[in-house]
């Protein structure tokens, strides 16, 4: 007669599950730590288990979660940033005056190129024409 390993076939199969549930968890933690796209797909992929363990009733704690990163995510599709690397209301604001002083200064800087090459073009029309040009 055989012996009964159902005991250690149950065992592993615990095993394994714990296993599956602590493999989520870090890829959650990653994408949470990091950012990135949270999805279904994604996260199962990522942890090596099916999509289907993630629906399954059991793992609806493990569900939320990544639900609840996934409903951080900007609505554009991108994935959010990590907390520690999205910019400040201050620093933006900064950033966009920056910005805009660049812009009023090759503004400046266009316009003036504009006029010169708007002289240079009436001495030229003007050289051509055999006018004399008055130096100066």
């Amino acid at each position: 007669m055989r012996a009964d390993n159902s005991a250690h076939l149950a065992e592993a199969a615990q095993q394994r599950h714990l296993a599956c549930i602590e493999r989520v968890h870090v890829v959650l933690d990653a994408l949470e730590r990091d950012g990135g796209a949270v999805t279904v797909a994604g996260v199962a992929a990522r942890a090596g288990v099916s999509r289907t363990f993630l629906y399954d009733a059991v793992q609806a704690p493990l569900l939320a979660r990544l639900r609840g990163l996934a409903d951080k995510q900007p609505s554009t599709g991108r994935p959010a940033l990590p907390e520690q690397q999205r910019i400040t209301t201050r620093s933006h604001e900064t950033v966009v005056r920056a910005l805009r002083d660049a812009n009023r200064k090759l503004h400046d800087e266009n316009e003036r190129l504009r006029n010169e090459l708007a002289v240079a073009l009436g001495q030229l029309r003007d050289l051509r024409r055999g006018v004399q040009v008055p130096r100066g």
